[in-house]
């Protein structure tokens, strides 16, 4: 099997169960053939060909018991690999969720924060004002009374 091929999957491609019998893929493939024959698509012979191509392909690999064995054991590694994978991912995605709301859960603690110390710097700015004017109207009543 070449590269190309690994990604195909040749049950799918002629519309069988992977527990089919020869009978099921004969029917199957002569179906998907008349369907996908050069011939019976002239208006688009280059996809009509590479499509019958791979189900010949599919064909062969599959009623051949050899290649059929060696395809079903990567066919199920395959399976396998695409499980983990979606497994990892639904853990990704709840590690990301949860990151995302730790972050905002800090930004919103920052925020927090700041607003408190923005208000606590805005109150000693007022009573250092306040103070100040307070300290200037004494200074001025001091000097209207000399």
């Amino acid at each position: 099997m070449n590269s190309e091929d690994q990604f195909i999957d040749y049950y799918e491609l002629l519309g069988v169960n992977y527990n089919s019998v020869k009978e099921d893929i004969d029917k199957a493939y002569r179906r998907q053939a008349v369907k996908y024959h050069p011939d019976k698509n002239p208006n688009n012979i280059e996809e009509a060909t590479r499509s019958f191509h791979k189900i010949s392909k599919a064909y062969q690999t599959l009623t051949d018991p050899q290649k059929k064995l060696e395809y079903d054991n990567t066919y199920k590694a395959r399976i396998a690999a695409k499980k983990r994978t979606d497994a990892f991912d639904a853990k990704r995605r709840l590690m990301k969720e949860d990151l995302e709301e730790s972050e905002r859960v800090a930004k919103q603690t920052r925020k927090n924060v700041f607003t408190e110390e923005s208000t606590q710097a805005k109150i000693e700015r007022l009573k250092e004002e306040t103070a100040r004017r307070r300290e200037k109207l004494r200074l001025s009543a001091r000097r209207k009374f000399k």
